[in-house]
């Protein structure tokens, strides 16, 4: 899957997300969707992302290009 590929796929699946979180569809709805994106794009399993910690408070993202500058320069 190209880069692109996968960006339109990350972002299919963000906006699935958040009509379940909105609770504008069901489980099951989500997952059949789900499921069509996957093939669509050719996804044959999805990790899960935890948490992670970032000076107490919980995060899933960090900015790790920031990160990295920061600590060439240390």
């Amino acid at each position: 899957m190209g880069a692109g590929a996968l960006l339109r796929y990350s972002l299919q699946l963000a906006m699935l997300s958040r009509l379940l979180s909105n609770q504008l569809i069901t489980r099951s709805e989500y997952k059949e969707v789900r499921s069509k994106l996957m093939e669509k794009y050719n996804v044959i399993s999805e990790l899960s992302i935890q948490p992670i910690p970032l000076n107490g408070v919980q995060s899933t993202m960090v900015d790790t290009h920031n990160e990295v500058r920061e600590n060439e320069t240390s």
